[in-house]
């Protein structure tokens, strides 16, 4: 009787498995942001969680960062003056909005900006008002392994929200 039970307990996750990824890929295809965590420069719009809107504040940084680098200066060089002038590194900024969040990438107890944090905002394309989604997977709901997906294969929808920059 114990196996046949444990052969219905995974069918059952397994098929949850599924309605839940097929029910994610929908909101995707349409658009929809299903992170935890808006991008630095972006906030969850209060009334729909699975939209973006302009946060001001960062996203005038974010528009420096970009007319730093259009103007010649380096990844590293942008977040060197960043950390002069003392604005607060994406990390420190949730925190200061009072997100809770983490993240690996944080070696210090205060997080500074880096060339690395920099540069993932230059490469990232939803500051064009792109929204860019399933660029990770696992391949079932047993496998725990994050598997990068093609660029071919990314969920990637236009006008979806604001752009900060053109």
């Amino acid at each position: 009787m114990l196996p046949f039970k444990n052969l219905m307990n995974d069918s059952y996750c397994r098929d949850t498995s599924i309605k839940i990824r097929s029910h994610l890929d929908v909101k995707r295809r349409n658009g929809e942001f299903i992170g935890s965590f808006a991008v630095y420069g972006y906030a969850k719009d209060p009334e729909n969680k699975n939209r973006l809107v302009v946060d001001p504040e960062a996203a005038e940084t974010v528009r420096e960062i970009f007319a730093r680098r259009i103007a010649g200066q380096s990844c590293q060089a942008i977040s060197d003056d960043l950390n002069a002038l003392g604005v607060l590194s994406p990390m420190e900024y949730k925190r200061s909005k009072g997100i809770n969040f983490k993240t690996g990438y944080q070696v210090q107890s205060k997080a500074k900006w880096s060339a690395r944090a920099v540069l993932r905002i230059l490469e990232n394309e939803v500051y064009l008002g792109i929204m860019t989604q399933g660029k990770r997977t696992t391949p079932n709901y047993k496998v725990r392994t994050v598997v990068e997906r093609p660029p071919e294969a990314w969920m990637r929808v236009e006008g979806t929200h604001e752009a900060i920059i053109s």
